[in-house]
């Protein structure tokens, strides 16, 4: 379906994204090996459309940007399982428990539901922010490494907020 959704960038003025392939299914990463990953996308696109041209990502982009020559829209690939955008990333997720992830990859920073919960003041609660967002790891690989006992992702993506 690749090729069917590049296709409607010729006219339609969308930004098509693809996001790579990412084992969170709630059973941990038990696969030898990803059929879609960022580069494996990009090459089926360029096989396709050989004048596949890399053009400027916005700044703090998640996503590697491309135009066909001619064509409206946009092509996007979130390389969000290799992890290449992370020095740039500045997303931030609430789960539907409350928690707050600065990262996909770690296992919770803070417990926003519980603060409210716990009458904080707005002050105090802007102060717990910004700290969490001045803690956030380099990448997710360190945000990996800093999960509770070093456990490795096994949550669904449903459930961390994709």
């Amino acid at each position: 379906d690749i090729i069917p959704l590049v296709e409607l960038t010729k006219v339609y003025p969308v930004s098509v994204r693809f996001i790579e392939e990412m084992p969170f299914n709630g059973e941990g990463s038990h696969y030898a090996s990803l059929t879609w990953t960022y580069k494996k996308i990009v090459e089926y696109i360029t096989s396709h459309f050989p004048e596949l041209q890399k053009i400027q990502d916005p700044m703090s982009s998640t996503a590697y940007h491309y135009q066909v020559p001619g064509y409206t829209g946009t092509i996007g690939v979130i390389a969000a399982f290799s992890r290449t955008f992370c020095g740039t990333c500045n997303r931030i997720r609430v789960t539907a428990q409350g928690v707050l992830k600065t990262c996909l990859y770690d296992d919770g920073v803070l417990n926003i539901k519980q603060l409210f919960r716990d009458g904080s003041s707005d002050r105090e609660i802007r102060d717990v922010l910004l700290h969490a967002f001045r803690s956030r790891p380099k990448d997710g690989f360190e945000a990996e490494e800093r999960r509770k006992n070093g456990a490795p992702v096994i949550e669904s993506m449903s459930t961390i907020g994709g």
